[in-house]
């Protein structure tokens, strides 16, 4: 009966330590905050380049706009972005959809909305996809053509 009792018990210890780490991995891949400019858009800002997200290998939406603040600020507005968690998300700044010649803007980007800064040396001619990409496994969740 003892037997029975201790195998019973085990089993029982091996789920809960199973869901345990099951949960830990799902919500290790989540999202962090990420780092935002101090400073609201304000109305004298200039918009450079606006696009919508569009869904690639996850569903992902939302808008991506350049504004040009009066001290000459870059800022990316990320507004209403609502893409599917991944492992090890990043918001890139690219040439085209494959991330070549891309920018790193922000690991680990949050849903909704918010402001991201971007260095002045930035080519937006060039560098006009906003992409939301999965560096461990080079996947695309969605992107956004600047115009």
């Amino acid at each position: 009966m003892y037997y029975f009792y201790v195998k019973i018990r085990k089993m029982y210890l091996l789920k809960v330590l199973t869901l345990i780490i099951s949960i830990s991995l799902f919500t290790s891949c989540g999202k962090d905050n990420v780092d935002t400019v101090n400073e609201e858009i304000d109305s004298t800002a200039t918009l450079l380049y606006s696009g919508v997200f569009m869904s690639e290998a996850h569903s992902t939406s939302g808008k991506a706009s350049i504004y040009k603040s009066t001290d000459g600020k870059n800022i990316l507005r990320i507004q209403s972005l609502n893409s599917e968690s991944g492992p090890d998300l990043r918001l890139y700044l690219a040439d085209d959809k494959k991330a070549l010649n891309s920018f790193e803007v922000v690991s680990k980007p949050n849903n909704g909305t918010y402001d991201l800064a971007i260095p002045a040396g930035v080519d937006f001619k060039k560098q006009k996809f906003v992409l939301i990409w999965c560096k461990q496994f080079s996947v695309l969740f969605g992107s956004a053509e600047l115009k």
